[in-house]
């Protein structure tokens, strides 16, 4: 590919909303350009600075000049507007003052229409295009100044919509240019020598063509009552034309005007016209339709075998995708977005050498093709929207307008032609000098384009850099999730196994708000041997044991998340988290703690920092849960052990005598179903004896595990009691205060103030084995609340079921049972679970299970439990 150097001049810099939406129009010494938000914006060439700024409600999709008295500006959702061009007073033309803000009301509507997505004015013609859900509508109107500016419609015409793919671009250079939704194009060609046509094309943006080729296309009526062509480009890719001043003909199978004439299969991006005569005209000869992913249509003429002229079509591609277009002369621009680059356009001939394979001609006289066009690099990157300062250049240096990715408003000026001959002749391998001012402008030029290199090396550097952060990150994730998942815990493995990332918690009663309440301490350590980065959060679920829900009908389960910003191999996390205060703690509570990688931060085209870079603000990003990789790690339970509070001056008697104490968790419960309990556990009934429940387990089994390293236990006697105790409080009471407890005896309160006794003790069984007595540790738990006694009953059966189902794969035990004592045991069980049966019977029956009469049943079972347990061996 060919390359010329051009130099490249910044005049202000300006961010960009939407670069779909990007519109430049130059009117004199005037550039008015919006950037995709809800402003256009009025900038001085001459003063090099923006004097006046228009403010609108919603953001500006388009924008025209019409005379340079008004600006019509589309607004989104909404419709057009009519606002007079602002004067520049002589006060601020002062490079001091600030540029003139001026907000647009709704009293400028011209068009109320929320349908409309693109307008175009052809002299006192106002057309307009809008989609509703099947049909495209092209809308001529008459435009009539007085006072105000008015619209009187004229004709409407209707276009089946065809709804295709959105083309995209895999191009890592152009994936933040190449994806934007394109509306409509329209432009206005005349035939030459058209009185109609505006002179002043910059702001009113139509064409002159061939007669010829004006005929051949658009048939000899339009061409005989000089008739304006509306040119339409659909995102679909059809390429259509409605002749303005031939009447539409009463036949219903042509009731409207608007035609297709060829379709690229891809959005249209630019029509115009480019290609000068011979002769040395100034008559574009060839009609350009460019496609946003490449495609170019040249429509031109070919002289026939003695029929005189006939029409060609010549379609080719170049390298895509198009951001914008213009025309200058013979001269095609075209922006990439990762490369400015021009096409020379010829007219077509009979002598024309055939074509290359990446372009397609067809014509009425088989004359061969012409050579395809080759692309010439200008080396400019990132421009979103240009338009020439001139449409006629005198072989004089070309100059293009133009808007950068990153805002910038640039002059684009190409060298003339002498000087690009001069260049071939030294990049040719010429030795003759360059005059000095030549010289001056080829260093400019190089250093203009060497900046431009820089700049596009940098964005590219910045792409590589983050996605190879992105593929490190997520190679760090996967080995993660493998050690994880290789370290689970199964049937054949350890349960004391340590995984690699490991989650612990303890609990701790603290004073917040002038109430107790109970903390949680969840400790993640890192021993994986891999940095948690960012990205990285510890979840810690909090719901009830039992999944019921709260009195108000709520769900009472919390998510707690802890994003991580670095976590290194060997170090640990520590977060604190309330579980709830004294009166209002439901136990057991589970606590589920995970730890979670969100895919969001990995490889996303939307990273703030790259927004930034490239002038973008960034956007929130929510992440859906399957967005997310979930590692668990530990399941907590948090019961009445976990908050019971040591206070030796506590005696167990007292609670019947605490007027603050909240009433009974057992009965506030049945009270609310409606149930009246004639129990004398309440704070308002008086119990000669507190309610005890008795847990057995075998000496030598409890011992056994008691003596493994960590746990701090006593050989024999007294010893095994209190270090059986030392373990049941060990997960609420400090290490000091477990060292100075040295009796078997402990008394304390429960979350709701409620005061219970611990006591271990060993016994001697003489009726269970029948070799010889067996050595039995009793728990006894003592209160006058039924709920902390069952809650202490649930806490202590779950730790010491957890207890001996690790020790029961390492201990088989060969003794023998008594007969006659399993025997009993397994009688009593099954009458127990009768009974259970008969009491849970009338609910089959829709009768609640909250009646007085179940409930004392119920109750009765419970207590026949407690009294009579079975030992665990």
């Amino acid at each position: 590919m060919e390359a010329v150097r051009c130099s490249v001049e910044s005049w202000a810099a300006f961010g960009l909303s939407k670069r779909s939406d990007v519109k430049l129009v130059l009117a004199e010494a005037e550039v008015v350009f919006s950037t995709g938000s809800d402003e256009v914006l009025i900038f001085s060439s001459t003063e090099k600075r923006l004097w006046a700024v228009l403010q609108f409600d919603t953001p500006v999709t388009h924008l025209e000049l019409r005379k340079r008295r008004h600006i019509f500006v589309l607004c989104e959702n909404d419709g057009i507007y009519c606002v007079s061009f602002p004067q520049q007073s002589r006060s601020t033309a002062d490079e001091n003052q600030g540029p003139i803000l001026q907000r647009v009301t709704e009293e400028s509507i011209l068009l109320k229409d929320r349908a409309v997505v693109s307008f175009h004015l052809a002299g006192d013609i106002l057309i307009t295009v809008s989609r509703d859900e099947v049909t495209w509508r092209l809308c001529l109107y008459r435009l009539s100044e007085g006072k105000s500016v008015s619209l009187r419609k004229l004709a409407e015409h209707c276009m089946p919509a065809i709804d295709t793919p959105r083309p995209h671009s895999k191009s890592v250079e152009n994936e933040n240019v190449g994806s934007t939704v394109r509306h409509p194009v329209l432009s206005c060609v005349y035939p030459s020598g058209d009185a109609s046509f505006p002179r002043d094309t910059s702001e009113s943006p139509g064409f002159l063509l061939d007669p010829v080729l004006f005929t051949l296309l658009f048939s000899v009526d339009a061409a005989l009552v000089n008739s304006p062509v509306v040119l339409c480009g659909l995102p679909d890719g059809r390429f259509c034309y409605l002749p303005l001043l031939v009447p539409v003909t009463s036949s219903p199978e042509q009731r409207t005007g608007l035609r297709v004439l060829h379709s690229l299969e891809q959005p249209i991006v630019f029509i115009g016209t480019a290609g000068a005569m011979e002769t040395g005209g100034h008559i574009p000869r060839s009609l350009v339709v460019i496609g946003q992913m490449g495609r170019v249509l040249q429509l031109t003429t070919n002289e026939g075998d003695g029929e005189g002229k006939v029409m060609r079509f010549n379609e080719f591609s170049v390298r895509g995708p198009v951001v914008c277009a213009c025309t200058n002369g013979s001269h095609v621009f075209y922006s990439t977005g990762a490369d400015l680059l021009y096409l020379k356009m010829s007219a077509a001939s009979s002598s024309s050498s055939s074509s290359s394979s990446s372009s397609s001609s067809s014509n009425q006289t088989g004359q061969p093709d012409s050579p395809t066009p080759l692309p010439v690099s200008l080396n400019v990157c990132r421009v979103v929207a240009m338009t020439p300062t001139s449409r006629e250049p005198t072989g004089g240096a070309v100059e293009l307008l133009a808007l950068s990715l990153q805002g910038r408003l640039q002059r684009i000026r190409l060298p003339q032609q002498q000087q690009q001959q001069q260049q071939q002749q030294v990049d040719g391998g010429s030795v003759s000098r360059l005059p000095s001012s030549v010289a001056g402008q080829r260093v400019k030029d190089l250093l203009a384009a060497i900046g431009n290199v820089w700049e596009r090396a940098s964005a590219l550097k910045s792409t590589v850099e983050h996605r190879n952060n992105s593929l490190r990150l997520l190679n760090q994730v996967l080995n993660i999730c493998i050690t994880m998942l290789s370290n689970q815990k199964t049937e054949d493995q350890s349960c004391d196994r340590q995984q690699p990332i490991s989650c612990r918690g303890v609990t701790n009663w603290t004073r917040v708000l002038q109430e107790e309440s109970l903390m949680f301490t969840c400790t993640l350590q890192n021993n994986s041997g891999f940095v948690l980065e960012r990205g990285w959060c510890l979840c810690v679920h909090v719901y009830p044991a039992s999944g019921s829900l709260t009195s108000e009908g709520t769900n009472p389960s919390r998510t707690y998340t802890f994003p991580l910003q670095k976590l290194d191999s060997g170090h640990e996390l520590t977060q604190t988290l309330p579980l709830g205060s004294a009166h209002s703690l439901s136990l057991p509570l589970t606590v589920y703690c995970s730890l979670m990688f969100s895919l969001c931060s990995v490889g996303s085209p939307d990273e703030p920092q790259r927004l930034e870079n490239l002038g973008v603000q960034s956007s929130t990003i929510t992440a859906s849960p399957t967005d997310c990789v979930c590692l668990p790690l530990n399941t907590i339970t948090v019961d009445a052990l976990d908050a019971f509070r040591l206070d030796a001056t506590a005696s167990l008697s007292s609670v019947s005598r605490q007027p603050s104490a909240p009433p009974d968790a057992i009965h506030a419960l049945l009270a609310s179903r409606g149930t009246n309990l004639s129990d004398q556990s309440s704070p308002g009934h008086q119990r000669s004896s507190p309610y005890t429940a008795v847990v057995k387990v075998s000496a030598e089994r409890l011992r056994a595990r008691l003596k493994d390293p960590g746990m701090g236990a006593e050989a024999g006697g007294q010893g095994a009691c209190v270090a059986t105790l030392r373990w049941l409080l060990s997960g609420c009471v400090s290490t000091e205060t477990l060292e100075g407890l040295q009796t078997p005896i402990a008394t304390g309160r429960g979350p709701m103030g409620c005061t219970a006794r611990i006591t271990v003790k060993e016994v001697t069984l003489n009726d269970v084995y029948v070799d010889g007595p067996l050595s039995v540790i009793e728990i006894h738990m003592e209160s006058f609340s039924m709920a902390m006694v069952c809650g202490l009953h649930y806490a202590v059966l779950r730790r010491t079921q957890a207890l001996v189902n690790g020790s029961r794969k390492s201990q088989e035990s060969h003794v023998q049972l008594r007969e006659e004592n399993l025997r009993q045991a397994i009688q009593r069980a099954e009458a127990l679970h009768k009974a259970l049966q008969e009491a849970l019977a009338p609910t089959s029956l829709g009768i609640s299970i909250s009646s007085p009469s179940t409930s004392h049943k119920l109750l009765t079972i419970y207590q026949q439990l407690r009294d009579n347990p079975l030992l665990i061996l």
